[in-house]
């Protein structure tokens, strides 16, 4: 059966910038753009399913979650329902008022965890992928941040690219000036090395260097501890590690709980962000998504205990399952407790 004291939640499908790699830029026919509600925490989910929640992680397949207009007041109220809750929220950082930041980090605790996403070291290099992103208040919302809440993780995301492959190091030491707690360093496989049909074989974004690519077909990341700040959640990932010795004849992580169900800005629930991405291949969950997992027409443990759980979902036959949680993955330890 599918973890879930993992939830990995899209607050938002809005967003203010154009990445060329998004499902926002690769597929925007079909975007809608939405966003979940402070009543739908509090009735479509409900305190007792929130209480048996152990870490919400905040990020978009096409949106960022500080564009959901009541976030705040969600993260607040779950913080007050559940206060042993671990949040992550992964954010590019752009266009908030210092004193939005400022309340933000009155809400979070040192239970928490916040990513700003920068490719770049300046406005000019950072807009090379983060397309409309805005330098500047960034900035002021890191500061604004960091002096009101020193007790919450901070975390600094960089994806290798062409670009700033050879500024990597210089990044990193922005983020060691700055008082981030830890560098985050991902190997992306959105390339065409990896998919010449579509990013072509001459992918003008990715790496010269083939180290700085992911090797299968699954991101992987780098952590670069820059304080010695311990990271939040390491109970839960004790937990995701034994699960990965149990798993008998299965090998999706949905079934360890690192990657989080997901449910996406339209109430639609999902065993993993992956399979839930707006691209063809994903047509069939697509439709049970909006059918049969919808949390506005279904309450989640109706959901939960549908057939499909124990039948259909169990041959682990869709394309998502059979490249990112192939059976050989499961000794990689970060493959089974990271996110």
């Amino acid at each position: 059966m599918i973890k879930w004291d993992h939830w990995h939640v899209e607050l938002s499908s809005i967003c203010t910038l154009k990445c060329p790699r998004c499902p926002r830029a690769e597929v925007p026919e079909s975007l809608l753009n939405r966003q979940l509600s402070l009543a739908f925490f509090k009735h479509q989910l409900g305190a007792d399913v929130v209480q048996q929640i152990r870490k919400i992680t905040f990020c978009g397949n096409d949106g960022d979650p500080i564009y959901c207009r009541e976030f705040l007041e969600i993260c607040e109220w779950l913080k007050q329902t559940s206060p042993s809750i671990e949040l992550v929220i992964i954010t590019n950082g752009s266009y908030k008022t210092p004193q939005w930041w400022q309340s933000l980090a009155g809400i979070l605790t040192n239970r928490d965890e916040i990513h700003w996403s920068l490719d770049g070291w300046d406005q000019a290099s950072n807009e090379k992928y983060r397309v409309n992103s805005n330098w500047q208040s960034i900035q002021q919302g890191i500061q604004e941040f960091f002096t009101h809440n020193s007790a919450t993780y901070r975390v600094c995301d960089s994806i290798a690219f062409n670009f700033n492959q050879h500024q990597l190091e210089h990044m990193k030491t922005l983020a060691k000036e700055q008082n981030f707690d830890c560098f985050q360093l991902t190997k992306s496989t959105k390339f065409g090395s990896k998919y010449p049909s579509a990013y072509g074989t001459r992918d003008l974004l990715e790496p010269s260097d083939s180290a700085l690519v992911a090797s299968a077909h699954r991101y992987e990341r780098v952590v670069t501890a820059l304080t010695s700040k311990v990271r939040p959640g390491q109970e839960l990932r004790i937990e995701f590690q034994k699960r990965a010795t149990q798993l008998g004849n299965y090998s999706g992580i949905c079934m360890i709980g690192n990657k989080g169900v997901f449910l996406n800005s339209r109430g639609e629930f999902y065993p993993c962000c992956w399979t839930a991405n707006r691209y063809e291949h994903n047509s069939n969950w697509h439709q049970l998504a909006e059918s049969q997992f919808n949390l506005n027409h279904r309450t989640f443990n109706e959901i939960l205990q549908d057939p499909f759980w124990s039948t259909d979902f169990l041959r682990f036959d869709s394309l998502e399952c059979q490249t990112k949680c192939t059976p050989a993955r499961l000794s990689d330890a970060d493959h089974t407790t990271e996110w």
